[in-house]
Protein backbone atom coordinates (compact mmCIF):
# COMPACT_ATOMS: atom_id res chain seq x y z
CA UNK A 1 0.00 0.00 0.00
CA UNK A 2 0.84 3.45 -0.70
CA UNK A 3 2.59 5.64 1.85
CA UNK A 4 1.31 9.34 2.46
CA UNK A 5 4.06 11.04 4.66
CA UNK A 6 3.37 14.36 3.27
CA UNK A 7 -0.18 14.47 2.32
CA UNK A 8 -1.02 15.95 5.90
CA UNK A 9 0.71 18.21 7.95
CA UNK A 10 1.13 16.21 11.48
CA UNK A 11 3.10 12.79 9.00
CA UNK A 12 6.21 14.08 8.75
CA UNK A 13 8.92 12.83 11.24
CA UNK A 14 10.29 16.20 12.23
CA UNK A 15 6.34 16.55 13.42
CA UNK A 16 6.52 13.54 15.24
CA UNK A 17 9.90 14.62 17.19
CA UNK A 18 8.53 17.76 18.34
CA UNK A 19 5.05 16.99 19.40
CA UNK A 20 6.91 14.30 21.51
CA UNK A 21 8.68 17.01 23.38
CA UNK A 22 6.10 19.32 23.30
CA UNK A 23 3.88 16.63 24.81
CA UNK A 24 6.09 15.70 27.55
CA UNK A 25 6.89 19.69 28.32
CA UNK A 26 3.04 20.08 28.62
CA UNK A 27 2.61 16.89 31.23
CA UNK A 28 5.80 18.23 33.04
CA UNK A 29 3.70 21.53 33.62
CA UNK A 30 0.76 19.82 34.78
CA UNK A 31 2.70 17.54 36.65
CA UNK A 32 4.90 20.18 38.48
CA UNK A 33 1.61 22.48 38.86
CA UNK A 34 -0.29 19.64 40.86
CA UNK A 35 2.17 18.73 42.67
CA UNK A 36 2.63 21.83 44.50
CA UNK A 37 -1.31 23.13 44.19
CA UNK A 38 -2.99 20.28 44.01
CA UNK A 39 -5.72 19.14 41.56
CA UNK A 40 -7.22 21.50 39.19
CA UNK A 41 -10.73 22.39 39.28
CA UNK A 42 -13.26 20.25 36.94
CA UNK A 43 -9.88 18.19 35.51
CA UNK A 44 -11.64 15.27 36.54
CA UNK A 45 -15.59 16.35 35.25
CA UNK A 46 -13.40 17.22 31.76
CA UNK A 47 -11.89 14.09 31.75
CA UNK A 48 -15.39 11.82 31.82
CA UNK A 49 -16.27 13.96 29.02
CA UNK A 50 -13.36 13.43 27.07
CA UNK A 51 -13.82 9.99 27.58
CA UNK A 52 -16.93 9.55 26.31
CA UNK A 53 -16.42 11.44 22.96
CA UNK A 54 -13.18 9.84 22.31
CA UNK A 55 -15.52 6.24 22.93
CA UNK A 56 -18.18 7.64 20.41
CA UNK A 57 -15.29 9.05 18.01
CA UNK A 58 -13.38 5.55 18.01
CA UNK A 59 -16.51 3.56 16.96
CA UNK A 60 -17.10 6.16 13.90
CA UNK A 61 -13.56 5.72 13.31
CA UNK A 62 -14.07 1.78 13.00
CA UNK A 63 -16.78 1.80 10.79
CA UNK A 64 -14.72 4.50 8.48
CA UNK A 65 -11.64 1.79 8.76
CA UNK A 66 -14.26 -0.55 7.51
CA UNK A 67 -14.77 1.25 4.52
CA UNK A 68 -12.24 0.31 1.66
CA UNK A 69 -13.20 3.23 -0.62
CA UNK A 70 -12.46 6.08 2.31
CA UNK A 71 -8.51 4.20 3.48
CA UNK A 72 -6.57 7.21 2.61
CA UNK A 73 -8.95 8.88 5.16
CA UNK A 74 -9.16 6.53 7.53
CA UNK A 75 -5.38 5.61 8.18
CA UNK A 76 -5.01 9.80 8.44
CA UNK A 77 -7.19 9.84 11.34
CA UNK A 78 -6.79 6.78 13.18
CA UNK A 79 -2.92 8.04 13.45
CA UNK A 80 -4.25 11.65 14.35
CA UNK A 81 -6.64 9.63 16.88
CA UNK A 82 -3.15 8.87 18.53
CA UNK A 83 -2.71 12.72 19.07
CA UNK A 84 -5.93 13.08 21.16
CA UNK A 85 -4.90 10.45 23.80
CA UNK A 86 -2.36 12.96 24.83
CA UNK A 87 -5.54 14.72 26.73
CA UNK A 88 -6.48 11.88 28.63
CA UNK A 89 -2.78 11.88 30.23
CA UNK A 90 -2.78 15.65 30.94
CA UNK A 91 -6.50 15.69 31.76
CA UNK A 92 -5.90 12.56 34.77
CA UNK A 93 -2.60 13.83 36.14
CA UNK A 94 -4.33 17.55 36.22
CA UNK A 95 -7.17 15.79 38.01
CA UNK A 96 -4.67 14.15 40.65
CA UNK A 97 -3.87 10.77 39.08
CA UNK A 98 -0.55 9.35 38.65
CA UNK A 99 0.43 8.29 35.24
CA UNK A 100 2.29 4.90 35.83
CA UNK A 101 4.19 3.09 33.67
CA UNK A 102 2.05 1.36 30.85
CA UNK A 103 0.14 4.64 30.85
CA UNK A 104 3.45 6.42 30.31
CA UNK A 105 5.07 4.16 28.11
CA UNK A 106 1.51 3.19 25.82
CA UNK A 107 0.89 7.11 25.02
CA UNK A 108 4.31 8.06 24.42
CA UNK A 109 4.76 5.32 21.59
CA UNK A 110 1.64 4.62 19.61
CA UNK A 111 1.51 7.81 17.66
CA UNK A 112 5.08 6.43 16.44
CA UNK A 113 3.24 2.85 15.65
CA UNK A 114 0.74 4.18 13.69
CA UNK A 115 2.98 6.73 11.88
CA UNK A 116 4.99 3.48 11.02
CA UNK A 117 2.79 0.61 10.21
CA UNK A 118 -0.34 2.95 8.97
CA UNK A 119 1.34 6.10 7.50
CA UNK A 120 4.83 4.61 6.40
CA UNK A 121 3.78 0.81 5.40
CA UNK A 122 0.00 -0.19 5.68
CA UNK A 123 0.28 -3.92 4.69
CA UNK A 124 -2.26 -5.37 7.04
CA UNK A 125 -3.16 -2.35 8.61
CA UNK A 126 -6.96 -2.71 8.91
CA UNK A 127 -7.46 -5.84 10.66
CA UNK A 128 -5.36 -4.53 13.86
CA UNK A 129 -6.58 -0.62 13.30
CA UNK A 130 -10.52 -2.35 13.96
CA UNK A 131 -9.49 -4.13 17.23
CA UNK A 132 -8.07 -1.25 18.44
CA UNK A 133 -10.82 1.44 17.75
CA UNK A 134 -13.20 -1.19 19.29
CA UNK A 135 -10.85 -1.80 22.61
CA UNK A 136 -10.67 2.17 22.76
CA UNK A 137 -14.34 2.57 22.01
CA UNK A 138 -15.21 0.07 24.60
CA UNK A 139 -12.12 1.34 26.95
CA UNK A 140 -13.14 5.23 27.14
CA UNK A 141 -16.53 4.30 28.07
CA UNK A 142 -15.32 2.47 30.94
CA UNK A 143 -13.29 5.34 32.06
CA UNK A 144 -16.55 7.42 31.70
CA UNK A 145 -18.63 5.75 34.09
CA UNK A 146 -19.70 2.02 31.88
CA UNK A 147 -18.52 -0.34 34.66
CA UNK A 148 -19.89 -3.03 32.99
CA UNK A 149 -17.86 -2.98 30.46
CA UNK A 150 -14.65 -4.02 32.39
CA UNK A 151 -14.86 -8.27 31.74
CA UNK A 152 -14.93 -7.09 27.80
CA UNK A 153 -11.65 -4.98 28.10
CA UNK A 154 -9.76 -7.84 29.03
CA UNK A 155 -10.58 -9.51 26.32
CA UNK A 156 -10.76 -6.87 23.32
CA UNK A 157 -7.57 -5.98 25.39
CA UNK A 158 -5.69 -9.11 24.71
CA UNK A 159 -7.19 -9.86 21.36
CA UNK A 160 -5.81 -7.01 19.39
CA UNK A 161 -2.31 -7.46 21.05
CA UNK A 162 -2.07 -10.87 20.29
CA UNK A 163 -3.21 -10.60 16.58
CA UNK A 164 -1.38 -7.45 16.36
CA UNK A 165 1.66 -9.70 17.22
CA UNK A 166 1.03 -12.90 14.96
CA UNK A 167 0.17 -10.51 12.21
CA UNK A 168 3.23 -8.86 12.49
CA UNK A 169 5.16 -11.77 13.16
CA UNK A 170 3.81 -13.78 10.19
CA UNK A 171 5.05 -10.64 7.56
CA UNK A 172 8.08 -10.01 9.23
CA UNK A 173 8.87 -13.89 8.64
CA UNK A 174 7.29 -14.35 5.07
CA UNK A 175 9.63 -11.17 4.11
CA UNK A 176 12.75 -12.14 5.53
CA UNK A 177 15.65 -12.80 3.65
CA UNK A 178 14.43 -11.36 0.20
CA UNK A 179 16.29 -8.53 -1.20
CA UNK A 180 13.49 -6.16 -2.35
CA UNK A 181 10.98 -6.63 1.02
CA UNK A 182 10.81 -3.74 3.47
CA UNK A 183 11.04 -5.29 7.05
CA UNK A 184 11.96 -3.24 9.49
CA UNK A 185 8.67 -1.56 9.95
CA UNK A 186 7.36 -4.99 11.06
CA UNK A 187 10.15 -5.85 13.21
CA UNK A 188 9.07 -1.73 14.84
CA UNK A 189 5.32 -3.31 15.06
CA UNK A 190 6.13 -6.41 16.74
CA UNK A 191 8.48 -4.67 19.52
CA UNK A 192 6.25 -2.43 20.25
CA UNK A 193 2.96 -4.75 20.22
CA UNK A 194 5.22 -7.23 22.47
CA UNK A 195 5.91 -4.37 25.15
CA UNK A 196 2.60 -3.31 25.24
CA UNK A 197 1.16 -7.14 25.77
CA UNK A 198 3.76 -7.36 28.54
CA UNK A 199 2.52 -4.09 30.48
CA UNK A 200 -0.98 -4.93 29.33
CA UNK A 201 -0.37 -8.84 31.18
CA UNK A 202 1.11 -7.21 33.77
CA UNK A 203 -1.49 -5.04 34.75
CA UNK A 204 -4.70 -7.70 34.36
CA UNK A 205 -2.78 -9.74 36.75
CA UNK A 206 -2.33 -6.57 39.25
CA UNK A 207 -6.06 -6.01 39.07
CA UNK A 208 -7.29 -9.44 39.49
CA UNK A 209 -4.68 -9.65 42.93
CA UNK A 210 -6.01 -6.73 43.96
CA UNK A 211 -10.06 -7.59 43.54
CA UNK A 212 -8.71 -11.23 45.12
CA UNK A 213 -7.17 -8.93 48.52
CA UNK A 214 -10.11 -6.26 48.74
CA UNK A 215 -12.70 -9.86 48.42
CA UNK A 216 -10.77 -11.10 51.50
CA UNK A 217 -10.38 -7.96 53.53
CA UNK A 218 -14.31 -7.93 52.97
CA UNK A 219 -14.54 -11.51 54.51
CA UNK A 220 -12.60 -10.27 57.33
CA UNK A 221 -14.41 -7.09 58.02
CA UNK A 222 -17.87 -9.05 57.78
CA UNK A 223 -16.94 -11.67 60.34
CA UNK A 224 -15.17 -8.72 62.66
CA UNK A 225 -18.71 -7.59 63.11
Amino acid sequence: MESFRDGWAFQGTSFMVCQTLLFVAAWKGVDFYVSRHGPIARARKFTLLNSWIYSAASFALMILIASPSLEKTARGLYHASKFWEYVDVLGVRAGGGLIDLHFAFHHLTTPYLSYVRVILHSDGWRVLAILNTLHHGLMYAYFGGAGLLRPALEVTGTAQLVVGIGGEAWMLWKRLGKADEVVWPHAVGLGLLSAYLVLWVRDVRKRRQQHVGDGVQNQLSTKEE
